[in-house]
């Protein structure tokens, strides 16, 4: 074989083989969504909004009195990236967990690979072992999503994580609703505000009685409306220990 045919069957073997490290590592690569708005984050719909907004009360209050960051995300597929390598580079990525302790647990559940993954800080993994983990899912979640109930696999196998994490049931913090104020809550320039609104309102009533009446009717269609859960959600530079479990259904 001459020279020149030589380089040149060379030059496209190295061709060859760096286009398939390039797509090995594009696919190694997970392209991972922003990191999380709240705690429990459900981009699929499958828990109701009442669950949803309740769980994400508790984990608030529970990282409030503990300060370990349990996070809850729901998605639909990782691709081609195993779910392992995904929680993990998610982990890292949003940062779960308090800088100085990584003591941060995630859980992550693909709907449509049907998969989920609860990932595990190095402080907790003495708590939250794998054989832990892995019951939990086993035992508790995937029996209850394979009946349809995903309100009750979620909530309760964050409940049960978060029971193994402090050694005793009912750790997790119940929940008492949205935050309500009341008149003492509010400051002087509040309460002078909703005085002089009342007072306009009464004078529109005695002089345009339709204007008012059609008023209150579009302020009363535009109260209500979801509220936002325990405070959002924001990583404290903790890192994954690489302990958890996988499981699937």
């Amino acid at each position: 074989m001459s020279a020149p045919r030589t380089s040149l069957l060379a030059w496209v073997l190295s061709c060859l083989v760096w286009l398939s490290v390039a797509a090995s590592a594009a696919r190694a690569s997970p392209e991972l969504p922003p990191a999380p708005s709240a705690r429990v984050h459900d981009q699929v719909g499958v828990l109701s909004e009442p669950v949803r907004a309740s769980l994400d009360r508790r984990l608030a209050a529970y990282e409030a009195t503990s300060g370990h960051q349990v996070v809850v995300w729901i998605g639909r597929t990782t691709g081609d990236v195993p779910i392992e390598d995904f929680a993990v580079e998610a982990f890292e990525r949003w940062k779960i967990g308090r800088a100085e302790l990584d003591d941060g647990l995630a859980v992550f559940v693909l709907v449509d690979d049907r998969a989920m993954r609860v990932e595990v800080g190095y402080a907790l993994e003495p708590m939250a072992t794998d054989f832990e983990a892995s019951r939990i899912i086993r035992s508790v979640m995937i029996p209850q999503i394979e009946r349809g109930d995903w309100d009750a696999a979620i909530e309760g196998g964050v409940e049960a994580l978060v029971d193994t994490i402090e050694g005793q049931p009912g750790a997790l913090p119940s929940d008492d609703g949205p935050p309500q104020r009341t008149l003492a809550d509010l400051s002087k320039l509040e309460l002078a505000a909703i005085a002089i609104g009342v007072v306009l309102f009464l004078i529109l009533l005695v002089t345009n009685p339709r204007l008012a009446l059609l008023l209150l009717f579009f302020v009363g269609r535009g109260g209500g409306g979801g509220g936002g859960g325990g405070g959002g959600f924001q990583g404290g530079g903790g890192r994954s220990g690489g302990g958890g479990a996988t499981g699937r259904w």
